[in-house]
């Protein structure tokens, strides 16, 4: 029984390193993140699940290479492409990030608001309340507060395994379909497949894991405990992005139902899987919209501090990062105004979002390759030829599929 003597402080510095992996890892199943993976499922039955493992692959090795970088080099993304690029590449990838950023946090506001109209609840005074509370909390909690309460939420995920289970697919089918391409594969297939990943391999996931690890304060001696969590995160996120898209496909797919949104796939399957179902689906969207509100202007707060040289972190208080904490809030609000517009409906740009959050990734991943082939920042713990040449290939296809999904629909 000596192994049990060994495994249990192994056991304890994993929980004392879990977060980072897990929480960015689920946070990509944001709000806009359920929308996409509804639609697609809605559009393209199981034929869409070919895409989670390959998805899965590159989420794996994009996340442990950000935190690697940042556990070694102890800076994050946005101070080593300020440092080795200068502020004109800085200022003008923040301004792409922020673009996109913004559009992911129009769908978790959007995704917030139909969640509580499909509850009863008042927008007008919930989604201010929610807003309010979240901005308390982040700038008065302790970064270990912050991160415990993002773990708690992760567990309402679990709704959609319900929701899965009450649709009763046909497993076999399930499992068959992850390996088996589509039959057909057309533009709008290739299109629909990169929102499905610029969704789950987020360019603001890039940054928020980088920052949230150095944030952290993670040792080199701790990276394998941090990989670890990252393979698990990254594992888990897509098991239940599974769970969700098997839970559409089984009832509206399946009876030729096509919705816009994830709030249309909790009521639609209502009738196919019963009325728990429904409450569950829509109890996850609430959660997930929640997460993606708190973590993508996370991300752009912390990509602005780390471009600009300013202070930004979960450990300081409001005085010390004051420029990190209202950025945070002003994105949300720039975003409230136009949620509440009664001419804006969100689900209709959730595709889009999530596609130029596609087409936006093989930039990122270009710096994700220069930073982690450098010996003089990384030393030994550079990329390994298998890690490089699935970076390489990731970027190839994916710019490849980006052109083809575009030029389908311009056609």
């Amino acid at each position: 029984m000596k192994w049990l003597g060994t495994l249990k402080p192994r056991l304890l510095i994993f929980l004392m390193v879990l977060g980072p992996g897990i929480i960015t890892s689920f946070a990509d199943n944001d709000a806009g993140g359920v929308a996409t993976y509804s639609v697609a499922a809605s559009q393209f039955g199981y034929g869409m699940l070919t895409t989670l493992i390959p998805i899965t692959i590159v989420l794996l090795i994009t996340q442990e290479i950000g935190a690697r970088i940042a556990v070694v080099t102890g800076k994050g993304l946005g101070d080593l492409i300020r440092e080795h690029y200068g502020i004109r590449i800085s200022l003008l990838i923040f301004g792409l990030l922020f673009f996109v950023n913004f559009g992911v946090i129009l769908q978790n506001l959007g995704g917030l608001k139909e969640a509580l109209q499909s509850f009863n609840f008042s927008v007008g005074t919930f989604l201010p309340l929610i807003i309010i509370f979240l901005f308390v909390f982040i700038t008065r909690a302790s970064y270990a507060k912050v991160e415990k309460f993002f773990l708690f939420l992760i567990l309402f995920y679990v709704a959609y395994l319900f929701s899965a289970i009450l649709a009763k697919p046909d497993w076999g089918l399930v499992l068959k379909s992850l390996f088996v391409p589509a039959r057909t594969v057309t533009f709008d297939y290739v299109y629909t497949s990169i929102a499905v990943l610029g969704t789950t391999v987020t360019a603001w996931g890039q940054f928020f894991i980088n920052s949230y690890v150095k944030d952290k304060k993670l040792t080199i001696d701790r990276l394998h405990y941090n990989q670890a969590e990252i393979y698990i995160g990254s594992l888990l996120t897509n098991v239940f992005s599974l769970f969700m898209m098997v839970a559409v496909t089984a009832t509206l797919f399946n009876n030729g139902i096509t919705i816009t949104g994830a709030a249309d796939a909790a009521l639609a399957i209502k009738p196919f899987a019963g009325e728990l179902a429904s409450l569950l689906f829509g109890t996850g969207l609430l959660v997930a919209g929640f997460i993606g509100l708190a973590i993508v202007p996370l991300a752009t707060a912390y990509a602005f501090s780390e471009f600009f040289g300013v202070s930004g972190s979960l450990n300081e208080t409001f005085g010390k990062s004051r420029t990190f904490y209202v950025l945070f809030i002003m994105q949300i609000l720039l975003g409230l105004v136009f949620i509440l517009s009664p001419n804006i409906t969100l689900f209709n740009i959730t595709l889009y979002a999530d596609y130029l959050n596609g087409i936006f990734l093989p930039i990122i991943l270009f710096f994700l390759y220069r930073f982690a082939n450098n010996k003089e920042l990384m030393g030994e713990h550079v990329n390994n030829q298998l890690q490089n040449a699935l970076l390489i290939g990731a970027g190839v296809i994916i710019t490849g599929a980006a052109l083809i999904g575009a030029l389908g629909n311009i056609l």
